[in-house]
């Protein structure tokens, strides 16, 4: 459920402001709508230390001891930095010896110094790259020693009395034998492992700097705070949105500190804030709805309560498997026993104890255990009617058009009482029309005489009460364009959850394409015996695998697309955030 807010105005003398926003925020529970932009110069050198430390955390190892929390952070981030700083370049210096030992190693160790110091007794030396064509252009007094091949090329040594132009390419000397690039480079990766050593004895601080940075950011948001608040002559102004249940609180606290207070119900141009409270048995799907980041608007509906009901279907439906559901049970299991006390927020294990059970449900009823075909036939599925591709299929279609139906439905009762609810009655007998539509198309059974009239009173219901106008002719011209534009789409969203069936049967099917592949490697000795097993447990992870994604990708999509269309939702919220003190 969307908790109700109340819009909140406070205001106070310029110099007491500091002195409220302490207040404020030990309360926790206003969320803060700046009047200006947020902005300062402390904001924005707080914001730099932030970014500073967030980099220094970064750069740490997990260390498996922490030290005094009592030292001083700013000292540590720039000596966490600074060696940073150094790393790199030794990293930087290191790439580039390697560099210069890959183009040189082949040419083999030799001092550029003494090829150098040949010049004064006239001996000029060039090392060359050229090819046998090239070997005919030598210039006269030039002598071609070659060192080696490689590919068409062959690299060589041109020796000379004096300086003579080649017709080839030549290479400059490097600046240190392969001896010494060896050297630097073992330095280099030395300087770089020192480093990383300081680093690991620094990591040590990181409870201290994880400490500090909490500070920073409540710091930052204070000065945020009010740096955004209104001002008019000595007085300033903050605003902002409480739940309704604390309101009381912001009361007491007003009058305790006399600060003038405003109350007012948020108009429609206000950007509310949303706040989800449910009972815990639905609680158990924030974890989903957090994952994919989804906030309803102040304004929308909170579909948490259908969301984990057809989720858990879609589930079922989706992996289809008993044993697969059993699995999951008991990884599940296991993580709970082994993570309760770490894990605060124990959601996700009940959600998945919902799920599997969900998929254990369905594979009984369909009689899958990690498949079919391998199964005897005294393993019958409980519900056959559930064996049969048509009857799934149908059962799909039935689901979609419920599915929709309920969305129509609650629209229906927030319209009421104005005439504009009609057209969502219209709207839930169209879609149980398509649902025998799609039947008779996809399933080839006969469409029944009743749906003509649920289509005809469907239309009839939406293209009056859309948008019912006084002038007659302009509500039903806006009824029939709302009319035209969904039709279709309400067609393809319930046709769109045969997706449960596809998926569903495809996972059925490479359990059993897995589970053939097994029996017909047979286990007649040891090592047939191990690549039967190894092509189970490959194939039926894989199955598992790719069941997963299609939760991700079918299960949530129809209820945030599909469902949440046909609820008109937008997901345009901004979760509720209260100004409230994170560090000490």
């Amino acid at each position: 459920m969307i908790v109700s807010m109340k819009k909140i105005t406070l205001i106070v003398e310029s110099k007491d402001a500091d002195s409220t926003l302490k207040e404020l925020r030990q309360s926790g529970v206003l969320h803060i709508e700046h009047q200006n932009a947020p902005v300062s110069e402390s904001v924005t050198e707080l914001e730099k230390k932030r970014n500073s430390l967030s980099k220094a955390i970064g750069a740490l190892s997990e260390a498996t001891s922490q030290k005094d929390i009592s030292c001083d952070p700013e000292e540590i981030v720039s000596q966490i930095l600074n060696l940073c700083n150094e790393r790199e370049i030794h990293r930087e210096n290191s790439s580039k010896i390697k560099q210069k030992i890959q183009d040189w190693k082949e040419w083999g160790d030799f001092d550029p110094e003494f090829i150098d110091d040949l010049k004064d007794r006239n001996i000029l030396i060039q090392l060359c790259k050229i090819t046998k064509k090239q070997i005919q252009n030598i210039p006269e007094g030039v002598t071609l020693e070659e060192l080696f091949k490689k590919g068409n090329l062959i690299y060589c040594v041109a020796i000379s009395e004096k300086e003579i132009d080649l017709p080839f390419e030549t290479l400059s000397l490097p600046e240190q034998s392969l001896k010494e690039m060896f050297l630097v480079q073992e330095k280099e990766e030395d300087g770089a492992l020192q480093i990383n050593k300081r680093l690991a004895e620094l990591s040590g601080y990181q409870k201290a700097l994880s400490l500090y940075k909490a500070k920073l950011t409540s710091l930052i948001e204070f000065k945020r705070v009010a740096a955004g608040m209104g001002k008019v002559e000595r007085l300033s102004y903050l605003r902002g949105y409480c739940p309704v249940y604390n309101v009381n609180l912001i009361e007491r606290l007003a009058a305790n500190q006399r600060w003038g207070l405003l109350i007012e119900e948020p108009d429609e141009n206000d950007s509310v804030p949303t706040l989800i409270k449910n009972p815990r048995w639905i609680e158990i799907i924030r974890p989903v709805l957090e994952m994919i980041k989804t906030i309803p608007g102040y304004r929308e509906m909170d579909i948490s309560a259908w969301f984990l009901l057809f989720f858990s279907v879609f589930f079922g439906m989706l992996i289809g498997d008993a044993g697969y559901g059993a699995v999951f049970f008991i990884i599940n299991l296991l993580c709970h026993l082994k993570f309760k006390s770490s894990v605060k927020n124990k959601s996700i294990f009940f959600l998945t104890y919902v799920l599997s059970s969900c998929a254990i449900i369905w594979g009984v009823l369909t009689g899958t255990f990690f498949g079919q075909a391998h199964l005897p036939e005294r393993v019958a599925p409980l519900l056959p009617y559930l064996r049969e591709n048509a009857n799934v299929q149908d059962l799909c279609f039935f689901i979609g058009a419920f599915h929709l139906s309920i969305a129509h439905a609650w629209r229906l009762l927030r319209k009421l009482p104005s005439l504009k609810a009609f057209s969502e009655a219209g709207w839930i007998l169209v879609l149980w029309t398509v649902y025998f539509l799609a039947k008779s198309l996809i399933l080839g059974q006969a469409f029944p005489a009743f749906g003509k009239t649920l289509f005809i009173v469907g239309s009839g219901l939406i293209i009056l009460f859309t948008n019912p106008k006084r002038n007659f002719f302009k509500g039903i011209g806006s009824g029939i364009g709302d009319f035209l534009l969904h039709i279709v789409n309400s067609f393809t969203d319930v046709v769109s959850y045969i997706r449960l069936f596809a998926v569903g049967a495809a996972t059925v099917a490479v359990a059993d394409a897995f589970n053939r592949m097994a029996s017909s490697v047979g286990h007649s000795n040891v090592f047939l015996g191990f690549l039967t097993a190894f092509i189970l447990l490959f194939g039926h992870i894989l199955n598992i695998l790719l069941g997963a994604m299609a939760i991700l990708v079918h299960g949530i999509r129809l209820n945030v697309l599909e469902f949440s269309s046909h609820l008109n939702m937008e997901w345009s919220g901004t979760e509720y955030t209260p100004f409230k003190q994170e560090g000490n």
